[in-house]
């Protein structure tokens, strides 16, 4: 029953469908990728959409990376230091 709900909902969705719900059951490899693969065509259709909330400035983002090439910058540092006290 699981399979045939999987091939209908991707119907509903629009991919185009080549398998039977007894390729599912019976794991038919290809068969299995062919509908991973529409599914995945599917998605990749799909207008992007903005995910920032209306509310996010530039500015904020722009901290995010600051924090992240901080974070870089730290790692560097404290593995140098291991390497100075002799440790590595």
């Amino acid at each position: 029953m699981n399979a045939s709900y999987i091939i209908s909902i991707a119907r509903k969705l629009g991919c185009s469908i080549f398998l039977l719900p007894e390729d599912i059951t019976e794991v038919n490899q290809k068969m299995i990728l062919t509908l991973t693969a529409s599914i995945m065509y599917w998605f990749l259709k799909q207008p992007v959409e903005d995910s920032r909330p209306s509310g996010t400035s530039d500015s904020d983002s722009g901290s995010q990376s600051e924090t992240i090439s901080n974070s870089t910058t730290d790692d560097s540092a404290s593995e140098s230091s291991i390497e100075e006290n002799g440790s590595m």
